[in-house]
């Protein structure tokens, strides 16, 4: 630093004395040769002078600069003296550091063995839980196969027990029939029989109008009984072609049920063999990478939901077909007993009508007679009238009442309702204000703000209950007025569950039907309630 300052120093000075001498040149060029020695000595002199005080001031420069030399020189060393120190603490932080260093990246090493286990660990959870998951499903799967056989064959039991009821009330609708059939016969009988007596004076009139009586009687006897016969042939005819499509409805049914259920449990161990092969590969191929597992683990579960998805819409397009071949053989048996009903009644009418037809005849030939037998003749003809009227008024009673039964009996009654997803606290009554379908409900709005069945029909009744719920572990109830017919329980809940219960009753009028929670629940909306009226 020194040295770099005095050589810009002896430079300035170099210029200062070469410009000097440039003027002086400059000056002596216009004075003369006398002068210009003089004047250069002169120069000499002061230049001599400038040059003394120049090496005094340099003199004075060099020891301002040497003291301010040493003196920067001794901050320099206290300073170097100082880094040293700062080294060496450096140098004691940097090992300190790195001990720091390898203390920390043993518990990671430590920390990270502890997550690989944990993880280890909880990959064979999830693994076992997967599995469980199957096996329950499995399981429900078949609990769900056991209930549909049992309700299914109850359904069967209930239907040979209505076509046996039908046969029966034909048979007492037969002997009732035929038993006031021959009350009319006995009564005719013995009306004729009082002509006979009481005209004996008329024996020739009474005699052809007798014969004339007895052919047209047993002419009607002889019609009434084919026609009887007739209907009866038929009705066995339509029975036994009710019965066989029934047959082979029910037996179609079961084999497309067993179908559905040999597709399902391919369906299900392809599944879970897949989901296995993935488990593994995925163990194998991605133990350090946590986010990929827990991406797969999801996609996997989406995965199952969507297979669990398209099972139970399978399930409900199958229950909906059952139903509705169910509803369609119940509507063909209807109108055909109906016709049956409508020919019979027919024929009832007409042979009816020819019978009054025959008795006025009968009537008018007696008005005909003589006048002395008139009197008698009137009144016998009023009491015969009298019983034929009651007689008459009798069988259009019964047979009004039986036209009644029959109506009601073949009156349809069904109602599917779903619910709106929400909370229901426990011990309450499940709403299900989402009409699916109604046929014969009379008192809808008071089902819909109640959450209760009134039975308006009575008969034999099938009642299902379908419940989607997201909580874990509970029950709910169908209840038949006070008592519980049936109890269903949620099992282990991971994001959503469904259960299915369904029973059979003979309900009377005013018997009230209702689903019940245990404890407060979640309830989805597709959650539904179901009841058909069998007969």
């Amino acid at each position: 630093m020194f040295f770099i300052q005095f050589i810009c120093i002896s430079i300035s000075m170099i210029g200062i004395l070469a410009i000097s001498l440039g003027s002086e040149s400059e000056s002596l060029l216009s004075c003369s040769k006398f002068h210009f020695e003089e004047k250069v000595l002169e120069k000499m002199i002061r230049l001599e002078n400038k040059m003394e005080v120049y090496a005094e001031k340099i003199k004075l420069w060099e020891e301002s600069v040497s003291s301010k030399l040493e003196h920067k020189m001794e901050v320099y060393a206290e300073k170097v003296k100082l880094w040293e120190d700062s080294v060496s603490s450096s140098l004691n932080k940097v090992t300190e550091a790195m001990k720091q260093t390898e203390t920390f990246v043993d518990s990671m090493r430590g920390a990270h063995l502890l997550d690989q286990t944990r993880f280890n660990n909880s990959f064979v959870e999830v693994k076992d839980q997967t599995k469980s998951f199957f096996d329950s499903m499995r399981d429900a799967n078949l609990q769900a196969q056991t209930q549909f056989n049992d309700s299914f064959n109850e359904v069967q039991k209930q239907t040979e027990t209505f076509v046996d009821s039908m046969r029966n009330a034909h048979l007492q609708d037969q002997t009732r029939f035929n038993d006031s059939f021959l009350e009319v016969k006995k009564q005719a009988e013995s009306f004729v029989d009082s002509m006979r007596d009481a005209h004996l004076l008329d024996q020739t009139r009474f005699n052809d109008s007798f014969l004339e009586v007895k052919k047209q009687t047993e002419t009607f006897v002889d019609s009434m009984r084919n026609a009887h016969l007739q209907d009866q042939t038929r009705f066995n005819d339509s029975f036994l072609e009710v019965k066989k499509q029934t047959e082979a409805y029910v037996e179609s049914m079961r084999d497309a049920h067993l179908q559905d259920q040999t597709r399902f449990n391919d369906s299900f161990i392809k599944v879970r063999k897949q989901t296995e092969r993935l488990l593994e590969s995925m163990r194998d191929a991605n133990l350090l990478d946590q986010t990929r597992f827990n991406d797969s683990i999801i996609e996997v579960k989406k995965q199952t939901e969507i297979f669990i998805e398209s099972m139970r819409n399978a399930h409900l397009q199958d229950q909906t077909r059952f139903n509705n071949s169910f509803f369609e053989t119940i509507a063909r048996f209807e109108m055909q007993s109906a016709n049956e009903t409508e020919f019979n009644k027919r024929q009832m009418n007409s042979l009816l009508d020819s019978f009054s037809s025959k008795v006025q005849e009968l009537s008018e030939a007696e008005r005909k007679r003589d006048s002395t037998t008139k009197l008698s003749l009137r009144q016998e003809q009023n009491r015969f009238n009298k019983s034929f009227d009651k007689i008459a008024e009798d069988f259009q009673v019964r047979f009004n009442k039986y036209l009644q039964e029959v109506a009601l009996k073949q009156q349809k009654v069904a109602l599917t309702a779903c619910a709106t997803s929400s909370t229901v606290p426990g011990g309450t009554v499940v709403h299900f204000p989402n009409i699916q379908t109604n046929i014969g409900i009379t008192n809808l709005s008071a089902y819909k703000s109640t959450g209760k069945f009134v039975c308006t029909v009575a008969g034999l009744y099938h009642v299902s209950a379908v419940m989607m719920s997201s909580t874990d572990g509970q029950y709910y109830y169908i209840y038949k007025n006070s008592d519980r017919m049936i109890t269903t329980y949620y099992g282990k809940v991971h994001s959503y569950v469904t259960r299915t219960s369904v029973f059979v009753t003979m309900l009377d009028v005013g018997d009230e039907i209702t689903v019940w929670t245990a404890v407060s629940q979640y309830i989805y909306e597709y959650s539904c309630f179901t009841i058909v009226k069998l007969n």
